[in-house]
């Protein structure tokens, strides 16, 4: 589905390919304002010393001279491959949205396998995107190896050992950043970066793999609110927002979404790993909707 702004004629891109179509087309300023915007992000949310994560970027240039970035690349992609794989899944009983969100799960794997060009693929692409997000590194060669060291073991006597441990202290920093500022770093990069549905539903992906624990059972009738709730925010927000009405989405999320366990009958807000799987499955529901503009 593509979808369009009421009166000005702005699109909100569905496709990966077409985020990473417009990254290419970037200058020499729009990516060093990118950079600065990255670490600037990573810094106000997590308490990262900026300082640091500029220190972190020219030591990554030093590997990549040395030309042993790429078995890191390798290691890291293996890593959180497993670490996806090995996501604990959102409870949401039998109902219909269980089945949506298995089934944007399987999609969203789907997508992200088309080729972007003869040497990488979406993934490749969404991934970069991810983990320059949460590392405040813009490059994917950067990034990637950031990936690579934050994620994969540490051996004794690793010559990268200093490295990996700012790297984890880094992906660290963000479990203790607040629900409702870790949301609204999301929507600023989202914003910054006018990322397609497609890629975004990865991003809520990975969010939910990185981010695990604290899951709650949610009732099939309580799934379908919730679902609701987040994909009514969006067609809302396409008669309000300027540009990109699904930001409103995080915009939403940064405020909680309560909720009850089916089994002990406590009434909480979601953690960050369950709302994330909630907003990607109203994501995916967004997609797939017929609309007048063509499906995907």
């Amino acid at each position: 589905m593509r979808t369009f702004t009421p009166g000005d004629g702005h699109e909100e891109h569905v496709s990966t390919a077409d985020d990473h179509g417009e990254d290419r087309r970037k200058n020499a300023l729009e990516i060093e304002t990118d950079q600065r915007a990255s670490m600037k992000r990573v810094a106000e949310a997590t308490g990262a010393s900026a300082h640091e994560l500029q220190q972190l970027m020219q030591r990554l240039l030093d590997i990549d001279r040395s030309g042993t970035s790429a078995g890191i690349v390798a290691q890291g992609h293996i890593a959180a491959d497993r670490m996806e794989s090995g996501m604990q899944a959102l409870d949401l009983g039998d109902g219909s949205v269980a089945e949506q969100r298995a089934d944007a799960i399987q999609s969203i794997d789907f997508w992200l396998l088309e080729p972007l060009d003869p040497a990488h693929d979406k993934k490749w692409y969404a991934r970069w995107k991810f983990w320059s997000f949460i590392l405040g590194a813009p490059g994917p060669e950067a990034s990637l190896t950031l990936q690579g060291l934050a994620l994969r073991p540490s051996e004794p006597g690793d010559a990268h050992a200093d490295l990996v441990a700012k790297a984890r202290k880094v992906l660290e920093s963000w479990r203790r950043t607040s629900e409702p500022l870790f949301w609204a770093a999301v929507e600023c990069y989202v914003r910054q970066h006018s990322f397609s549905l497609e890629t975004q539903a990865y991003l809520l992906h990975c969010i939910a793999a990185v981010f695990g624990g604290d899951n709650m059972k949610l009732s099939n009738a309580q799934s379908e609110e919730l679902t609701g709730i987040l994909a009514g925010t969006y067609c809302d927000a396409l008669g309000t927002s300027a540009t990109l009405p699904s930001s409103d989405i995080y915009r939403r999320l940064s405020q909680g979404l309560e909720a009850t366990d089916r089994e002990t009958g406590l009434t909480r807000m979601l953690g960050r790993s369950d709302a994330a799987q909630i907003a990607m499955t109203a994501l995916f529901s967004i997609i797939e909707s017929p609309s007048p503009s063509g499906a995907r």
